[in-house]
């Protein structure tokens, strides 16, 4: 997992001041999580709290800290084995005893990353759809007024089987199988891929890629049998060109020959 986690300095960044207040607490601080595999710009807010205190007693505190954050996703609640998680896609929390912190906090992190790349795959998929419906006669014939599109079709082709390829990369870390014996980092992570729906998003966004690329791989053929058409076209015109020299030619020669 490439992940790069700059401590967040205090009273920096979107809630800087509730994050100087956590901050200030024992046991607990705010760090800043950034993707650089995803996106630059993309980063997740994480309260870490490491305690022996029963969870219970810091749930309110929790919530009310990710809702500060001006998330408007649902969070994500698991209460497991004395470890609390509550995760949105910009803000999320992990409150457990400090033996089970760096192995709790590695299967976060790991979900987190997994749930992000796809959830990137998911919003470029508006643009992939957005030229679908006028692109279909092209999946059908291919004409002179289209030439000038035939590159515009082939980039749509590439972004579709990127996407493609990213989902199919990414399919190994959403169909995890179970742990056994169970371990908490392996429980929290099936339980936050559970609960997120990743297997079913995962579905939804393959059928709808295999669906464009349907499209633009029966496209690539019409263009490729129009290339050809054009090619013996010329080639026809080319042959018909010589056998006319060749009988002129003839003809020359005849008259020529009887002239004599």
């Amino acid at each position: 997992m490439n992940t790069n986690v700059p401590h967040v300095p205090q009273g920096h960044g979107p809630g800087g001041t509730a994050n100087a207040s956590m901050n200030s607490l024992p046991g607990r601080h705010v760090e800043e999580v950034r993707f650089p595999s995803i996106s630059e710009g993309k980063s997740i807010e994480f309260l870490k709290i490491s305690t022996e205190d029963p969870i219970e007693g810091h749930l309110n505190e929790c919530l009310a800290w990710v809702h500060a954050g001006q998330s408007c996703d649902k969070p994500i609640v698991l209460e497991l084995y004395g470890t609390l998680v509550v995760w949105t896609p910009i803000r999320m929390v992990l409150a457990t005893a400090p033996q089970h912190f760096k192995k709790a906090e590695h299967a976060v992190l790991d979900f987190t990353t997994t749930a992000s790349e796809l959830g990137t795959i998911e919003h470029a998929l508006p643009s992939a759809w957005e030229h679908y419906e006028n692109d279909l006669p092209s999946g059908f014939s291919f004409h002179d007024s289209d030439r000038e599109s035939a590159t515009a079709l082939a980039h749509r082709y590439k972004q579709a089987m990127s996407l493609a390829g990213k989902l199919s990369r990414l399919s190994p870390r959403i169909h995890l199988a179970p742990e056994h014996p169970p371990t908490l980092a392996g429980q929290l992570g099936e339980r936050l891929r559970d609960r997120s729906r990743l297997i079913d998003r995962e579905e939804f966004a393959g059928e709808q890629l295999d669906t464009i690329i349907r499209l633009y791989e029966t496209t690539g053929q019409r263009v490729s049998e129009y290339v050809l058409a054009q090619r013996e076209y010329v080639l026809i015109w080319a042959i018909v060109f010589l056998l006319a020299a060749e009988i002129v030619l003839l003809l020359v020669d005849l008259l020529s020959t009887a002239g004599n």
